[in-house]
Order: structure tokens, then C-alpha cells, then sequence
């Protein structure tokens, strides 16, 4: 038994068929970024396995969807992975839900460094050094009609690092039982380590966050192997753009000029520290002043946009961010003696206290809709609102009603 020390590259979930989304009006000179970002993720994670020297990468599945990508998903992979073959770094491949073996069109002969596994069967691979054992690989590609199955990975019975690469989820604790040293798992495209230590269990994340909701860094995972068999993970990033919620606080003493410098100095220190990434930003604004009913109402926090938008993501520029959104931050409580008044606000805030009280009392969205809404998958969202939805809505309608009725009685 070898305990010689080694590396390789754990990735997963590629998606090269998803281009970024969630952004209302994408401009003409980031579209592109927006559609390439995938691809230039990806082929930064290759790089990485270059400039590591890994003795091997494991890929877990989910790198692309092939009938949406048409031949540009294909060519790029076999590009990439030919970029491995000439350094002689083997790929092993454990086929997602969308990148099952068979979907890989034939006319695409892969390199002989890469090795898909087989759905629903477990395969077991020999890591070698200079002809000289230093782990067992083993792994499966995802099989739809059955979720993953830890009891049919074991640990090497020679004592070797041992390492199970699949796409999917299971119980930790069953996972972790099974005695392997690191578990590469694909199907998460935010990273996390749901177990660590002797039997690490590792999601390596996207290479690119997609959405708003995918933030912070994302990227590939190195993986180190030392003499005494422990394992250290590093987040390596690759990704091309990089999706940030900036939160901002005001109080009374802020004007707009302030609000204004604070986000300007805050997109400074962030392409700082992101050298060569397109930032795409979502902000909130918290706190209290003369700012925030403005900001809420829009007034003031659609000028703002196009001033960050023109001052840092102008076309030409060699460093970019984009301000995707400004949003407020609700507030949990409105004034108590709001409550009381025997004003129209008053009544207004009291029928929205009633509902909040009452999580099982209908808001009845669906009055409001057309009966061709009301059919469709706009009626049903307006049904099955979650607790969090329900109670998010129930704050943004005290917040308007509070706009649109205070008059005189004094802003928000």
C-alpha cells in the first residue's frame, strides 16, 4: 500500500446548455458574456488541472445536456479533454440526470484519458503513480429510475484512499458509514461539505452560478491528499461572472450623494478583489431616513442604477459590474399607533395585521386575475404561496398601502 501524497480535481454540474438568467434587460455588449459564461468557466477548471499538475480529475455528472447545446457542447469537451490527454491526466466521468453515457452523440469519439462510468453499476479504477497504486476510484453515473445507492460503493480492501464519484443525494449519515475516504458528488450547484473528516462527503458546486440566487464564487474543488491519507479540500474559482447581494445601511443623516459614494466605493473594493470577473450585482438598502420611501417607490433607486450601471458597466470598460437591481429591505414592524388610528391607513394596516395573524386565512390573489390566468400556472402560484412568500407579500402590501395612504400623516 502506497501512501505517497497526490491531487486531482473534483467538478461537477457544467450546464454548458444554461446561460445566465435572471436579469430583466441583459445589455447588447453583456449578452454574450452572459451566453459564454458557462464555457469560459469550464475551461478555467481545465486550466486548473494543468497548472496543478493533478494526477487525475473525477467530473460528477451534469456537464451538459448535448441535444441543447448542439455540437458546440460535444467539440468543446473533447477539446478540453485532449488538453488532458497530451499531459496524460486521466478523466472519470459519472453521467448526471442530463448527461447520462448513452446521450453522448457518437460522432464525438472521446479521448482515451476519459472514462465514463456506467449507469447503475458501479465501476472500481486503480489510481496510479509511476505504476504504483495511490487510490481506488469508484463510481457510477446516475440512473433516473432509482436514487443513489451508497451500499453498492466499499472501501479498498488493501487500505488505498478510497474515492466513490456519483451524481445525486442520500442520508450523510448512510453515506459516511461506508467507510470511504471522499465522497465527489455532483448535483448541487452551490458548494458544501455535508461531512467531514476521515469520510468526507463533498458537493463541489457550478463552475458559474446561473442566478441571484447562485452567489458568491463559485468554482472547482482541489483536492489534496497527504502522506497520513487526509484530505484537504480548496476552493478553486473559475467562475466568469460572479453573482453579489450588496446590502447598504442608512439612517436619517444619509442624503442620496451619500448613499451614492458608499455604492460606489463598495463596487470599487469588490473589482479589487475579483480581478477579470463580471460582477453582477443585487442591491438592498436597510435602515430609516428620508431615503428609503424614495428608494421604495422607485423615485430614487432607478437614477441610481443608471448612474452605477453607466460608471462601472459601460461598454470598453476592462473591469465590469453590473447593478442588477436596488431594492429595500422591508421592515418587519410598522409603527404601533399606526395600528390604532381611526384613519383610512388605519383600517388599511389593521386588515393586513388580520391576515398575518391568520396564515390560514386566503388572501384570494386569484380575484384579481383573469379567468385565463387564473387557469394557468400564474393561478396556481397565486394559490400555493409558501409561508415565506405569504408573509413577504403580506410586508411589500403594509409598505404600499402605507405609500399610497399616508398623505399628510407622515412617510414610512
Amino acid at each position: 500500500m502506497s501512501n505517497r501524497p497526490f491531487r486531482f480535481v473534483h467538478a461537477s454540474d457544467f450546464h454548458l446548455e444554461r446561460p445566465l438568467m435572471g436579469v430583466a434587460d441583459v445589455p447588447d455588449h453583456l449578452r454574450d458574456a452572459f451566453i459564454d459564461a458557462p464555457y469560459t468557466a469550464a475551461k478555467k477548471l481545465f486550466d486548473v488541472a494543468l497548472a496543478e499538475d493533478a494526477d487525475f480529475v473525477v467530473l460528477s455528472g451534469n456537464l451538459l445536456d448535448p441535444h441543447r447545446t448542439g455540437p458546440r457542447g460535444p467539440l468543446f469537451l473533447v477539446e478540453q479533454f485532449r488538453r488532458l490527454a497530451e499531459r496524460e491526466i486521466p478523466v472519470y466521468w459519472a453521467g448526471g440526470s442530463s448527461d447520462p453515457p448513452e446521450s453522448w452523440p457518437a460522432v464525438f469519439e472521446l479521448p482515451k484519458n476519459v472514462h465514463v462510468f456506467t449507469r447503475g453499476r458501479v465501476e472500481d479504477f486503480a489510481i496510479l503513480q509511476d505504476d504504483v497504486p495511490i487510490a481506488r476510484l469508484s463510481g457510477v453515473s446516475n440512473d433516473t429510475q432509482r436514487p443513489l445507492r451508497p451500499n453498492d460503493f466499499s472501501p479498498d480492501p488493501t487500505g488505498l484512499f478510497s474515492i466513490a464519484a456519483a451524481h445525486g443525494d442520500a442520508d450523510p449519515s448512510v453515506i459516511s458509514s461506508r467507510g470511504l475516504s471522499y465522497w465527489a458528488l455532483g448535483g448541487r450547484h452551490d458548494r458544501s461539505t455535508p461531512h467531514s473528516g476521515p469520510q468526507m462527503i463533498h458537493y463541489c458546486g457550478s463552475p458559474q452560478g446561473r442566478r441571484p440566487e447562485e452567489s458568491g464564487p463559485h468554482g472547482c474543488t482541489l483536492v489534496q491528499v497527504d502522506e497520513q491519507r487526509q484530505a484537504r479540500t480548496v476552493l478553486i474559482p473559475t467562475d466568469a461572472a460572479r453573482w453579489l447581494n450588496e446590502r447598504i445601511v442608512v439612517d436619517d443623516s444619509h442624503s442620496r450623494e451619500d448613499l451614492q459614494s458608499q455604492m460606489d466605493a463598495r463596487i470599487e473594493t469588490l473589482l479589487e478583489a475579483a480581478p477579470g470577473v463580471l460582477l453582477l450585482i443585487s442591491w438592498t438598502v436597510a435602515g430609516h431616513g428620508p431615503l428609503i420611501a424614495p428608494l421604495r417607490r422607485g423615485a430614487l433607486a432607478e437614477p441610481l442604477l443608471v448612474g452605477l450601471r453607466a460608471r462601472f458597466g459601460a461598454e470598453g470598460r476592462t473591469s465590469l459590474a453590473w447593478s442588477v437591481s436596488l431594492d429595500v429591505e422591508l421592515s418587519e414592524t410598522l409603527p404601533p399607533e399606526w395600528y390604532e388610528q381611526e384613519t383610512i391607513r388605519g383600517d388599511f394596516l389593521r386588515a393586513v395585521r388580520q391576515l398575518q395573524m391568520n396564515p390560514s386565512e386566503p388572501i384570494a390573489l386569484e380575484s384579481y386575475l383573469s379567468e385565463a390566468h387564473r387557469a394557468g400556472t400564474l393561478g396556481t402560484e397565486a394559490t400555493a404561496l409558501s409561508k415565506t412568500a405569504r408573509d413577504r407579500l403580506l410586508r411589500e402590501v403594509a409598505s404600499l398601502g402605507v405609500d399610497l395612504l399616508s398623505g399628510e400623516e407622515g412617510p414610512a
